[in-house]
């Protein structure tokens, strides 16, 4: 009995294969090619807002352009940590940025209450181009994100799924960023909101299916 367990053992230890630590950097890295890329083919086939081509850009366009990247950034690091269950703590600084960028959203329906805008300030066809393009690059950097994480074990899919969500939508939305030449809060605050939440409830359905194990 001992022989044929010490046998099956043997036979156990035969077939083992020594495994790759994932590194979050590399994971870091598809996700910045990604967004580098999208930004290049938004500015290459729709061109790249006009005061951001003479250097004279809108405050607004900074202030819109770092919250994106902060609250894309922080949650990207966020899921390439998730492919590695136990190390370290889970990164919080992406809910502070989820946070900051709910100013948007918050400001634009706070100042609607008080003063309705008119429908024109909500731009809908141009909306629908942002929501389309940022929806575009999204994909391709949640996609990147998710075949990552299928390299490693995530211990909570749905979470993974939320969390690729928000990165790729806030990434993508920061990637047509530089076409958008509209700086009004209103308009910011519908359509890039819903970039970012359509993104997180298309990640939250799709991405656990594809990363469980």
């Amino acid at each position: 009995m001992s022989g044929s367990a010490n046998h099956l053992i043997e036979g156990l230890v035969e077939g083992l294969e020594p495994v790759r630590t994932l590194n979050p950097k590399r994971g870091l890295a598809i996700v910045g090619g990604l967004t580098l890329i999208a930004g290049i083919a938004v500015a290459t086939m729709l061109g790249v807002r006009n005061d951001l081509m003479i250097g004279m850009a809108d405050e607004m366009f900074f202030l819109r352009s770092g919250v994106l990247l902060m609250l894309g950034i922080a949650t990207a690091i966020t899921v390439v940590n998730m492919a590695r269950p136990g190390v370290g703590k889970l990164s919080r600084g992406w809910i502070w940025a989820l946070i900051t960028a709910a100013l948007f959203p918050l400001t634009a329906a706070i100042m609607s209450a008080i003063n309705m805008p008119p429908a024109e300030a909500f731009r809908p066809m141009e909306g629908l181009k942002c929501l389309t393009v940022s929806g575009i690059a999204a994909l391709a950097i949640g996609s990147g994100l998710t075949l990552w994480l299928r390299q490693g074990a995530p211990t909570s899919p749905e979470r993974a799924g939320w969390l690729v969500g928000i990165a790729s939508g806030a990434l993508g939305a920061a990637a047509y960023n530089l076409h958008c030449p509209f700086n009004d809060i209103y308009y910011i605050g519908l359509w890039f909101t819903t970039t970012v939440v359509a993104s997180a409830i298309l990640g939250r359905l799709v991405v656990p299916r594809l990363i469980r194990w």
